[in-house]
């Protein structure tokens, strides 16, 4: 499912050799500095030994955007834009250069969750070609709110569940996600995914300025 739904102030100084700063917890919430997060991913499928292995996710915020890149290679990457990572308007595959997606919701990305008081709405997502190849209803609904700890730093995260019914390319689509968000970092930092007999886990390990960007 992660090919359709997945779903700065600082710059000059993240570009700078890590070595030569400490991790700023008070940057990393209170500014628009890009970081990278550094994740577990663990598969599951019933039967069947489980896998691992780890993934970096580059975060660059801007005052009303955000831009996500999920890196499994310099050459396999998905890049995401929006107002966070749960309404992204816009991604791009590395795999499909000439094929950038747009996602459009029948509601904002500034929604206002109560906690046990699920909203639903639905979410088409285009080809460059303006063909359809996903239209899904989605519910979202806002768990509960905690902290996370990451290499020292600690986060205030909401988590949420995510479902999706739809047809993509024509073809039944329905997962159900469990998404720890963090509203300072804009992003989200851990989740659960569930397709069928499948579960992936993704869990982070370590948040850092230092790392390349991918583009």
């Amino acid at each position: 499912m992660r090919r359709f739904v997945l779903l700065p102030i600082l710059m000059a100084i993240a570009s700078w050799p890590g070595s030569l700063f400490a991790l700023d917890c008070a940057a990393l919430t209170d500014t628009g500095i890009p970081f990278a997060i550094t994740s577990e991913i663990v598969t599951r499928r019933t039967g069947e030994a489980s896998t691992t292995r780890t993934q970096q996710t580059q975060v660059f915020r801007k005052a009303d955007e955000v831009t996500i890149y999920t890196v499994d290679s310099p050459a396999l990457y998905l890049r995401t834009r929006g107002a966070s990572s749960l309404f992204p308007v816009d991604a791009f595959y590395s795999t499909e250069p000439a094929d950038p997606r747009k996602w459009t919701y029948s509601i904002g990305p500034t929604v206002h969750l109560a906690r046990g008081q699920p909203v639903s709405y639905s979410a088409d997502m285009k080809s460059a070609d303006g063909r359809l190849r996903m239209a899904a209803r989605m519910t979202l609904e806002l768990l509960e709110a905690g902290t996370l700890e990451l290499s020292g730093c600690r986060f205030r995260v909401l988590r949420y569940r995510r479902t999706l019914e739809g047809l993509a390319d024509r073809h039944p689509v329905s997962n159900s996600e469990e998404l720890t968000f963090a509203p300072a970092l804009r992003t989200t930092v851990a989740s659960i995914l569930r397709i069928g007999d499948i579960e992936v886990v993704t869990t982070p390990t370590t948040i850092s300025l230092d790392f390349k960007h991918i583009e």
